[in-house]
């Protein structure tokens, strides 16, 4: 709003000064041209009425030009500090910013090329005004030197390439200057207005007058304004994405084409004044036809672009209709409790809309919410709708941002926390579609399950506890940490969530900011805990066994990661399985020996096999074992030496005991190279830390040395 109420006296000053060599009157009848033009400009407009900090470069452009005119003129200090400021601040507006102090770097050399011209003298001035600037851009630019990555990154990457690592640039360069040359007055194909060139006809007259008058007459200011035009168009030529000029990328030169078309209306004002001797006060035609040329403009716009796009198909969240939405009906009713999906917070536009009403953030582990607290609900219709950032929306239906008192905390899922009061109540979008439904609702105040966890970070993040789905092959799993600042971390950090197997190979890894941005780790408070929820893809061919849930932390500055304290790049936070399908085979030999920690052999099967013996173990788990396991086999002779044994955990270290569930059957096959002989067989547990075997009962009798005998057996 800041940069729509101030670009037309922003564009008015600068042509003040810019053209003050032409006269008071010419530069006056320019800038109010130019001012105007830029304020019913839907190219300028439609990205003023979505709130994006870009709008910001094309005020910040004119009023340093106009600081820096106004300097070399009175030769004045402190405008040239002002104009350096302009510069300085404007590399902070957008990425493509860069460019204008290179573009303006280029346009004042060209303008120093005209006879005469005063830039010549004021070199020093011009050096002060750079020093400035470099100054307030130094923070970014060290940032850009330590991490180059940043130099061109951005939350939303486009697919925009370098035309020369593309087949025929030749070609794609002319097309895109064709289409660039096309777009001032004959045809944009861009989705903010689609099929209208960038200036009405009247201010693409002034344009083309513009540059015939800055041809002939080459005084610097006219110069000046060409050349920084088309070096601010450069960036736009050499990148690729589609053939049609981007209206971001265009956003720097957008000022200074107007100027170059209100320059061209005071021109030909100035000769036909002259030539018919008309008083001063018919300029008011020229701006009358500049203001119904815009005004016509606008409401092609209102009356049919806005009612186009809003009967396009997905209008309603490629436009942020359902935020916007949401967000109103959110700031109307802040006085209530209200529950929104957090998948719906984490959308750039509505956490931005809903800024002013709930400025706070806050890790929701304990809510602020009483049981049977009365609550709205706010379900989006569509949550899996693409987000404006790319990001995949993550949505799940019990995962909530609590709204309250100023505050928007992040809530841990949280199945069956409500109880639902009353009937769904439609909230359309803008558009007329279905955006979300409201429904009263009652807090039940259940809290979250979660497992404790230990891992802590060098930078003073740790996690202390998580939580889970089932891990199964094929399906999302969810899982939910549960992250506490135990100090304010300075520095930028995404999170990392893997999950790996036995040997270290990942299954499934997330690499992301937490809660897509909206609450970044630096503006934690110390001691807060803040619950972070991250789905991984599970492959459909992962194997049964034991999975290690791993987490860490990217230094996004650094391009590294945090150590875990004690130097390991990530930490384990606990221990996860894919479950065994159950066998329907049943045992040859059935059995009832009971160990220790609630483990049961049921059953084996003896069997020769090639170059030996085969065992397969039946064992059932009466309670969870509280510690792993290994399985010790021995083959002995009639001598009683042991002629062969196999000591390893379950399935090959596979499917430890630590994992197994009370209730399950674990199916285990056990191959032994054997010479053909008579042999007895025993098999028993024990822990591989300690060597101590697992006590055995058979009948409530304690089997002699923990070794349970499976009788004997005859390979031939």
């Amino acid at each position: 709003m800041l940069s729509a109420a101030l670009i037309s006296p922003a564009a008015y000053l600068a042509a003040r000064q810019l053209f003050a060599d032409a006269g008071r009157d010419f530069a006056r009848l320019a800038g109010l041209i130019a001012g105007i033009g830029l304020a019913l400009s839907t190219a300028f407009g439609i990205f003023v009425s979505q709130g994006t900090e870009h709008v910001l470069l094309p005020l910040l452009e004119l009023a340093a030009v106009a600081a820096l005119w106004r300097a070399l003129r009175l030769q004045r200090r402190a405008d040239f500090i002002m104009a350096g400021v302009c510069i300085g601040v404007s590399q902070y507006a957008y990425i493509v910013a860069r460019a204008f102090p290179v573009a303006l770097a280029g346009a004042l050399l060209a303008a120093a090329l005209v006879p005469g011209s005063v830039l010549r003298r004021r070199w020093r001035g011009l050096v002060f005004t750079g020093a400035v600037a470099a100054l307030l851009a130094l923070p970014q630019w060290i940032l850009f030197l330590r991490t180059p990555f940043t130099l061109f990154s951005r939350t939303e990457q486009t697919a925009g390439r370098f035309i020369f690592s593309m087949a025929d640039p030749a070609a794609l360069f002319i097309g895109k200057l064709a289409n660039l040359l096309l777009m001032f007055g004959v045809q944009w194909d861009n989705s903010s207005h689609p099929g209208m060139p960038l200036l009405d006809p009247v201010l693409f007259v002034g344009l083309l007058a513009g540059l015939v008058v800055a041809l002939r007459q080459r005084r610097a200011a006219q110069l000046f304004c060409v050349a920084i035009a088309a070096l601010l168009y450069v960036p736009e030529l050499l990148t690729f994405e589609r053939m049609a000029p981007a209206p971001t990328r265009t956003l720097a030169a957008l000022p200074f084409v107007f100027l170059l078309a209100g320059m061209g209306l005071a021109a030909i004002w100035q000769w036909v004044q002259a030539r018919w001797q008309l008083p001063r006060r018919y300029a008011l035609l020229m701006l009358g036809a500049v203001v119904l040329a815009g005004a016509a403009r606008q409401w092609d716009y209102a009356a049919r672009v806005t009612a186009a796009l809003n009967t396009l198909p997905g209008r309603e969240w490629d436009g942020s209709l359902v935020d916007m939405a949401q967000a109103e009906y959110i700031l109307q009713n802040r006085n209530r409790t209200i529950l929104v999906a957090s998948s719906e917070y984490q959308r750039p536009p509505l956490a931005f809309l809903i800024a002013d009403g709930f400025p706070e953030r806050a890790g929701g582990l304990q809510p602020p919410l009483q049981p049977g607290e009365l609550v709205t609900v706010i379900t989006p219709a569509q949550p899996e709708r693409p987000t404006t950032d790319g990001n995949p929306a993550g949505y799940r239906p019990d995962e909530w941002v609590a709204l309250k008192n100023g505050i928007a905390y992040l809530l841990p899922p949280l199945p069956d926390a409500l109880e639902y009061t009353g009937a769904a109540q439609p909230l359309p979008a803008a558009n007329g579609v279905l955006g979300a439904t409201i429904t009263a609702a009652r807090w039940r105040g259940l809290q979250p399950s979660h497992t404790p966890a230990a891992v802590a970070f060098s930078n003073g993040l740790s996690v202390n506890a998580y939580h889970s789905s089932t891990l199964t092959p094929g399906q999302p799993l969810t899982v939910t940490l549960y992250w506490q600042a135990q100090q304010r971390v300075t520095r930028d950090v995404q999170i990392l969530t893997q999950l790996i197997d036995r040997e270290g190979n990942a299954l499934a890894t997330a690499h992301t900011w937490p809660l897509h941005g909206v609450y970044r780790v630096v503006a934690w408070r110390a001691g807060e805990t803040v619950p972070l929820t991250t789905t991984l893809k599970i492959p459909a061919g992962a194997a049964p066994g034991a999975y290690r849930l791993m987490a860490g932390v990217w230094d996004v500055l650094r391009q590294e990661r945090v150590p875990v304290v004690g130097g390991e790049e990530m930490g384990t936070v606990g221990q996860l399985k894919i479950p065994l399908e159950q066998a329907a085979r049943l045992p040859d030999n059935r059995l009832a020996a009971e160990f220790d920690d609630g483990i049961a052999l049921t059953g084996y099967t003896l069997a020769p096999a090639s170059a030996g013996l085969r065992l397969t173990l039946f064992w059932n788990v009466r309670a969870a074992p509280l510690a792993d396991y290994s399985i010790f086999v021995h083959v002995v002779d009639a001598a009683g030496s042991i002629v062969a044994q196999a000591d390893a955990q379950p399935m090959a270290g596979s499917y430890p005991t630590s994992i197994w569930s009370a209730g399950e059957t674990v199916v285990d096959t056990i191959q032994l190279s054997v010479a053909p002989g008579d042999y007895q067989v025993y098999v028993g547990l024990y822990r591989w830390d300690t060597q101590a075997r697992l006590q055995v009962k058979v009948a409530g009798a304690a089997v002699p040395d923990n070794r349970l005998s499976l009788g004997s057996v005859r390979l031939p």
